[in-house]
């Protein structure tokens, strides 16, 4: 049994906090609002996030000024004590 219960999680992330940026930087600003909500679900600030090539393509996949407004991503914690961020 883990002390942590985070093994592997999914759930839908808000990337509406992305919209209020500028155009030119809104893709940038989802994936730290991606991490961001990562850290909230996760309850902790020293866990180092690696956000899987796949979600960052789906991320950036409009271009920089049309990111998604939501994203459905799967948290798993890996033994080293990452946190890795994977489309389900």
């Amino acid at each position: 049994m883990s002390e942590n219960k985070l093994d592997e999680i999914i759930f839908t992330v808000p990337l509406w906090k992305a919209y209020k940026v500028a155009m030119n930087k809104r893709a940038k600003k989802a994936v730290s609002v991606l991490k961001e909500e990562v850290l909230k679900r996760v309850k902790s600030e020293e866990v180092n996030i690696v956000i899987d090539q796949m979600v960052n393509q789906k991320i950036w996949k409009k271009g920089i000024r049309k990111p998604p407004r939501k994203i459905l991503v799967k948290l798993r914690k890996q033994e080293d004590g990452k946190i890795l961020v994977t489309l389900p």
